[in-house]
């Protein structure tokens, strides 16, 4: 009767399944992350990341599983960031910026938005920035995610209830080689804190010789030589002031 039950509710498990690996992951581009994941990001569900600040390189740590992800006819939609969503840095990493949402609302009216996106079926993966979910917004939104086969990263600089029905959840700090991360929440053995190292997005001769033409002639017109901050280099996911116009093919709904 109970194996019956727990074949129909693939939410449902009991605490001897507790050893055995997810079956179905999604890639997350770093091989020790996988590692550490059994594989690497759920399939479908909500990832949530827990920040100290925004900012710390998140949105690096996720754009591999989105490129992976897209298809012909899905969308990928990037809810509330706290900057301005960089093209070029996507271009990078091989997202199709045609396929790309971004949406800048209210925090009720983003949660609505991406339930709905998330039920659509048009969306494969999104990213929504924002504070801490309730129990009850993290059900619907994990809900939403896993009956059309979605991810959802919740990525927030506030503490979220500690029993909060998501697929899994990491605390990120920075370092100095990268991003510490705890895992505090996912459904297998636990995992000790580790460090991932991330390459440098940038350096000075990069930005010297590789700078964009539009931000090069606008430099040279500059009596002062100024120190570009690594918000502001392009490849950087997240910039703060965007030296790049945002192409008409993204779809920009900022207020």
């Amino acid at each position: 009767m109970l194996d019956n039950l727990l074949a129909l509710h693939s939410g449902l498990w009991t605490a001897n399944r507790l050893y055995q690996p997810q079956t179905h992951c999604r890639p997350s581009g770093f091989a020790l992350l996988d590692e550490k994941l059994e594989g690497g990001w759920p399939e479908s569900g909500v990832v949530e990341l827990q920040l100290t600040c925004f900012g710390v390189g998140e949105l690096r740590l996720v754009l591999p599983a989105i490129a992976t992800a897209l298809k012909d006819s899905e969308l990928t939609l990037f809810a509330c960031p706290p900057g301005d969503v960089n093209p070029v840095a996507l271009c990078q990493a091989g997202i199709d910026l045609d396929k790309v949402v971004v949406l800048a609302s209210s925090a009720d009216a983003s949660l609505w938005c991406v339930e709905q996106a998330l039920k659509s079926g048009c969306c494969r993966t999104a990213v929504l920035w924002g504070d801490a979910l309730s129990v009850t917004q993290a059900r619907r939104l994990q809900l939403a995610a896993t009956e059309n086969d979605c991810l959802l990263f919740m990525i927030t600089h506030k503490r979220s209830v500690q029993g909060l029905p998501v697929s899994c959840r990491l605390a990120l700090t920075p370092s100095d080689s990268g991003i510490a991360i705890n895992v505090v929440k996912r459904r297998g053995l636990p995992v000790q804190p580790f460090t991932l190292t991330m390459p440098a997005m940038y350096t000075e001769h990069h930005w010297s010789s590789k700078a964009h033409p539009i931000t090069k002639s606008k430099a040279t017109k500059s009596k002062t030589t100024e120190k570009k901050t690594p918000s502001q280099v392009v490849g950087s996911p997240l910039s703060e002031q965007q030296h790049l116009p945002v192409p008409n093919n993204v779809v920009s709904l900022f207020r």
